[in-house]
């Protein structure tokens, strides 16, 4: 039972209890009539409670079984990526990296949980500007490309790199090739 409806039936509820109550108040001549007419509006209101109880606890049931299973598949996502032997990122538009594996972070010599957050452009050697627009173009336009860049890791000597992104219409998938030309 959704809860729109929940609200819906306790709001009848209601206003059946205040015209009965009124009733009552105006009507003292056959009492029992009116607290027999209460107590069943009552008695049915009570039931609709309880059966909308058993469907919250169904759906939260239902709900706490579906984050268990979306927790198992983010694990298996992550794991799945943290095996690639490529380095593979998720950025945004401004290349804001929003995921990175292990490869990844290697690569840029920074520590995976660090990674996230940082920009990937501020890697990147040569034309900053051009690649930034870039980006921002291809993922709005949901298109692909392979670019050769020249990246700085931390602490580490400049290095060209083969990158194949993609763009989906939000963010970026990036595959990182180090070029052995």
């Amino acid at each position: 039972m959704a809860v729109d409806a929940l609200e819906l039936q306790l709001a009848a509820a209601l206003q059946r209890y205040h015209a009965l109550r009124r009733r009552a108040e105006t009507a003292p001549r056959d009492p029992g009539a009116t607290v027999m007419r209460t107590l069943g509006e009552l008695g049915t209101a009570l039931e609709q409670l309880r059966v909308a109880q058993e469907q919250i606890i169904e759906s939260r049931r239902r709900t706490e079984e579906l984050q268990q299973e979306l927790a198992a598949q983010c694990a298996k996502y992550w794991e799945l990526l943290d095996e690639m032997h490529e380095p593979y990122l998720v950025t945004r538009p401004d290349t804001t990296i929003m995921e990175a594996n292990r490869a990844a972070a290697e690569l840029f010599n920074v520590s995976q949980r660090f990674l996230a957050g940082k920009t990937l452009s501020v890697f990147v050697c040569e034309d900053r500007g051009r690649f930034l627009d870039d980006s921002a173009r291809l993922a709005h336009e949901k298109g692909s490309a392979e670019w050769n860049v020249k990246l700085r890791p931390r602490e580490r000597a400049p290095l060209t790199v083969s990158m194949r992104v993609r763009g989906d219409g939000t963010n970026l998938r990036w595959v990182v090739r180090q070029d052995t030309y």
